[in-house]
């Protein structure tokens, strides 16, 4: 297996166990709003981390252009509320339009 993908498998066994644990210790509790929030912000957090990695290497001279305007295409389709498979599509597209003109 390669690092990349266990690493993502690491971080999914994180992100479900986090996410497991609070209703277990809770019962019928609830968790208070902020760290409600950042449960939920957790697994954008790590895709965005492993997204960097992926994107650019340690010394930020690996930069994908290609890369970077799917990316860009995909933040915006989602920030118009395209929804996650509209969302990966276009960034699909657009990375692969890049390259294929460049």
């Amino acid at each position: 297996m390669s690092s990349m993908l266990v690493t993502v498998l690491i971080f999914a066994v994180i992100n479900y166990g986090v996410k497991a644990v609070g209703p277990v210790l809770l019962y019928e509790r609830r968790f208070p709003e902020q760290v409600e929030a950042v449960i939920e912000a957790l697994p954008a957090a790590l895709l965005a981390g492993m997204l960097v990695s992926v994107v650019v290497d340690a010394q930020w001279r690996g930069l994908d252009p290609a890369i970077l305007a799917g990316l860009t295409g995909a933040a915006v389709a989602w920030r118009l509320h395209a929804g996650q498979l509209v969302t990966v599509l276009v960034c699909l597209a657009i990375t692969v339009a890049v390259r294929w003109l460049f």
